[in-house]
């Protein structure tokens, strides 16, 4: 029970609610190391099937190899899934719809972006 108005005070709210606020900041530091990861994944992937469609262009009569061949598709659905991703990382607030959307779309967020 709060007895006084002095209780409400910022220090007193932080010194009640540490713990909490911690955990807060942990998760969120998390989650944005895990987009981190994600971008450098997600570019990682691109300049690799890149370097694959250079390399085979200058190539004439070469054939992609078949793990080549599955790279480059699944690199192609990650940025066309990244388009829509990308308006929920961009547009402040927009993620408190993300769950709506995975709902409708479970399939809609990059494989890069996934854990396990």
């Amino acid at each position: 029970m709060r007895t006084d108005a002095v209780s409400l005070t910022t220090s007193e709210f932080i010194k009640r609610n540490y713990n909490r606020i911690k955990n807060s900041i942990d998760h969120v530091v998390i989650e944005i190391k895990r987009y981190g990861a994600g971008f450098k994944n997600l570019n990682n992937d691109i300049k690799t099937a890149a370097g694959y469609g250079i390399r085979d262009s200058k190539k004439k009569y070469s054939k992609d190899k078949p793990w080549e061949k599955a790279k480059i598709r699944q690199v192609k659905k990650d940025v066309i899934k990244f388009v829509p991703f990308s308006f929920f990382i961009l547009i402040p607030g927009a993620e408190i719809l993300l769950p709506p959307f995975l709902v409708v779309f479970p399939e809609a967020v990059p494989s890069q972006f996934l854990s396990n």
